[in-house]
């Protein structure tokens, strides 16, 4: 399979998608693939001109179905959130195309592949863990955040001309912010909380205890804030999210609060070696939430064993360098 071409398209020109579809394209390349990387998504049209006009052997395209009049020749790698998302157009895939989602599929299909594949941590560069930082942990400014929350939608997603997206995002959004609000109010103690969110919601629910500080529009500002907080919280609660920060949370051996909800549907991926409770806390209320939070707000080192062991495991099992190795099998 060498020597052949990829085209890569990502789910959107936001940054973060930018450097997910790099790392697999600087993957593919490292295998000796040929690869064209898109730095925004196409219609489906403007893809059938592409296609036409050049040569591919595999299209990976993010959050999106394969179009009507594709050449069979090339073979299409659809990643997507649900089997749903795509179910109008499952009729245009063949039997040597595949399909990925991030949401646990239950649907079979005789003539498509449909697997289950997630995000991956972003190794592009030497990332910093705790660890690396342990000659400054007696400095005040280390740790400084108690929890932080980085919500993964964008500004863009509000601005794209689509009514019913719009809405979509804003309702999750308010929804899953009104309910931090309350665990957050349901703590003991004045907590130091940060939340990244393009909307501000500190005129629609009073509390003093949580900072709003906007969006993050530099990369490598994510792995300071999670290296930086004691509790990072996960905003996914169903799957993870393209954009998700999961895994370079646990990248940076950092402390991370999950609803149990959300590792039901990814458990079985995971392949988790012990108890999940070895890597990251889950919580499925309120009080498993301030449990975490009393029991390991005063202990590092405690902290720090769990966030070793979650990054051991994300760099053996949950890299870029991973899934690319699961979509050639697959292509296999």
């Amino acid at each position: 399979m060498k020597n052949l071409k990829f085209l890569l398209i990502p789910k959107s020109n936001n940054f973060k998608d930018i450097i997910n579809i790099k790392e697999i394209s600087n993957e593919l390349i490292k295998r000796g693939y040929l690869c064209i990387t898109l730095l925004s998504p196409v219609n489906d049209k403007n893809l059938e001109f592409i296609l036409k006009n050049e040569k591919f052997d595999f299209v990976i395209r993010i959050n999106k179905g394969k179009p009507e009049n594709v050449k069979k020749r090339a073979r299409f790698i659809s990643w997507i959130n649900e089997i749903s998302d795509v179910e109008e157009t499952l009729n245009n895939f063949n039997e040597n195309d595949l399909i990925y989602t991030l949401k646990q599929s239950n649907t079979q299909n005789k003539k498509i592949k449909i697997n289950q594949m997630l995000p991956a941590a972003n190794t592009f560069k030497n990332v910093l863990t705790i660890s690396n930082y342990k000659s400054i942990i007696n400095n005040k400014n280390f740790q400084d955040i108690d929890i932080s929350l980085i919500v993964n939608h964008t500004r863009a997603e509000l601005f794209n001309g689509n009514k019913e997206i719009v809405l979509k995002v804003k309702t999750l959004n308010t929804k899953k912010s009104e309910y931090f609000h309350k665990i957050i109010n349901e703590l003991d103690k004045d907590y130091i909380t940060q939340v990244h969110n393009f909307f501000d919601y500190s005129q629609v629910w009073k509390n003093d205890r949580i900072k709003y500080k906007g969006e993050i529009n530099n990369f490598n500002y994510f792995f300071e804030i999670f290296r930086n907080s004691k509790f990072n919280v996960l905003f996914e609660d169903e799957y993870l999210e393209f954009r998700t920060n999961f895994f370079n949370i646990l990248l940076v051996e950092g402390t991370l609060l999950l609803n149990s909800k959300l590792l039901h549907q990814i458990n079985k991926y995971l392949k988790l070696e012990e108890d999940s409770s070895n890597y990251f806390f889950k919580y499925s209320d309120i009080e498993s939430f301030k449990f975490y939070i009393s029991n390991y707000y005063d202990n590092f080192n405690k902290r720090l064993q769990v966030g070793k062991k979650a990054s051991s495991l994300i760099r053996k099992k949950h890299l870029y360098k991973n899934r690319v190795d699961q979509i050639l099998k697959d292509l296999n």
